[in-house]
């Protein structure tokens, strides 16, 4: 029960550190795995779901209204079943997408619910009571921790007996089946985030890359390295605007 509470607590927390304290990027799964895999106990296991994670849903952004799967509940929920039924990382992001995809139901469905206490907080502008303003904030701001709270408290000590026993009833050939499409998530993230990022103008480094990774098999390090000296190169020799207009 404490583990649920931590679980849920972390998720939540983080979720509300962007409604409140700013957009900093702690609501991430690269960020919530490892610290429910610290509470949890396997910290190593916490940190490689919430690498894959990232990868998986690295190109989501919700533009507008829109609402995009529920990355915390499903990376902090998926996380925790994960290490709690002892299943492989390629099982678990089987898992994650529709439970951040039930958790978006729930987000929409509190969104909407939220707007009773948007036109609370504007009757109490208009009556000049500021201590109802802040009631009607902070009510909904309530809201949306229990929001992410109560799935994941929810699911973690209802999900965890429920999937050791489907996860023992699947059939080999099917547990087979969910390993390799978890090979494949991380790819069809990386494919989204590309998607929304390529430029004809910068793919040879996107290919050069691949291509030390595929076939001379330099670490990411290395990748990252050899990234850095590229970035810095191209832009000692990038002409600035003084420059252009002197050519001109």
């Amino acid at each position: 029960m404490i583990q649920a509470f931590l679980v849920a607590l972390v998720g939540a927390t983080v979720y509300m550190e962007s409604r409140l304290g700013g957009q900093h990027m702690l609501d991430r799964p690269i960020i919530i795995g490892p610290i429910v895999g610290l509470v949890m106990g396997d910290f190593t296991t916490g940190l490689i779901l919430g690498g894959q994670l990232e990868l998986v849903w690295m190109g989501l952004v919700g533009i507008g209204t829109t609402t995009p799967p529920d990355v915390v509940v499903g990376s902090a929920l998926a996380t925790a079943l994960a290490i709690k039924t002892g299943t492989n990382w390629q099982t678990t992001l089987t898992l994650a997408i529709p439970i951040a995809l039930i958790a978006q139901i729930i987000a929409i469905a509190i969104g909407s619910f939220n707007a009773i206490f948007t036109h609370y907080a504007d009757r109490q502008i208009e009556k000049k009571n500021w201590k109802g303003i802040a009631i009607g904030q902070w009510s909904g701001t309530a809201m949306l921790f229990l929001s992410k709270f109560v799935p994941i408290i929810v699911g973690y000590l209802v999900g965890a007996p429920v999937i050791k026993v489907i996860v023992r009833s699947i059939p080999k050939v099917i547990q087979d089946g969910l390993t390799q499409s978890g090979n494949l998530l991380p790819a069809l993230g990386i494919a989204m985030l590309m998607q929304l990022t390529y430029d004809k103008k910068y793919a040879p480094f996107l290919f050069l890359g691949f291509g030390l990774v595929a076939f001379l098999k330099v670490p990411m390090i290395g990748i990252a390295l050899f990234g850095l000296i590229i970035a810095y190169v191209y832009y000692q020799f990038k002409p600035s605007e003084n420059n252009e207009e002197d050519l001109l």
